[in-house]
């Protein structure tokens, strides 16, 4: 079932562009061009790239701009942003007001909503959250079920993951191989996340 709820192609605020396409991983993606103009967006505009409208609701003030793309699964949603060269695939979500930028991914059932903020090169995947205005940036990674929450950051080298949560203006910005400590801005529900390549200095 589209994302677009079925709406007619005069009530559709976007449409596919045919001969304007890029293929990722075998899969086809085509740019997307506003049939009239809603948020920032004006009518003729072309966005980003995605493989149809189920991954692009034609609902609310949401839009992929630029060379961003969503594919497989994913669905971005209600106001919410994909931007520069960022990717949601797999089975993500963004919606609400989340934003995904620069070269950014969320992937898995990463899910990225409540204003959450993603950019640089970080990723959210599995089931990890960015959420109420919570933000990961640099080459951070949130993975399993980990949450970035309440004005959370994480970023630098860091890997969040098990079921850790940051969250309350507390900043990770190193590699942890243990979960935040607990205290004040945490609620210390994390076990050890798993570790792509080893200690870290």
């Amino acid at each position: 079932m589209s994302v677009g709820g079925g709406l007619p192609g005069g009530e559709k605020k976007y449409e596919l562009v045919p001969d304007q396409q890029v293929i990722v991983d075998g899969t086809t993606l085509y740019r997307i061009r506003a049939l009239k103009d809603f948020g920032n967006v004006k009518a003729g505009d072309v966005g980003g790239f995605v493989r149809s409208e189920d991954n692009l609701s034609q609902l609310g003030d949401c839009w992929v701009f630029d060379d961003a793309q969503v594919y497989d699964q994913a669905v971005v949603s209600d106001d919410a942003q994909i931007r520069a060269h960022a990717r949601a695939y797999g089975h993500s979500r963004v919606g609400d007001k989340g934003r995904v930028l620069g070269n950014a991914e969320v992937f898995d059932h990463g899910w990225v909503f409540k204003n959450g903020l993603v950019f640089d090169n970080a990723k959210v995947m599995d089931h990890g959250q960015v959420r109420d205005h919570g933000m990961v940036f640099s080459n951070a990674v949130i993975c399993d079920r980990a949450r970035v929450l309440a004005r959370g950051q994480v970023c630098g080298d860091a890997r969040i993951g098990g079921e850790t949560v940051v969250e309350g203006h507390e900043k990770i910005s190193r590699f942890a191989s243990q979960p935040p400590p607990q205290g004040p801005s945490t609620n210390g529900r994390g076990r050890r996340p798993r570790s792509p390549r080893g200690p870290h200095p």
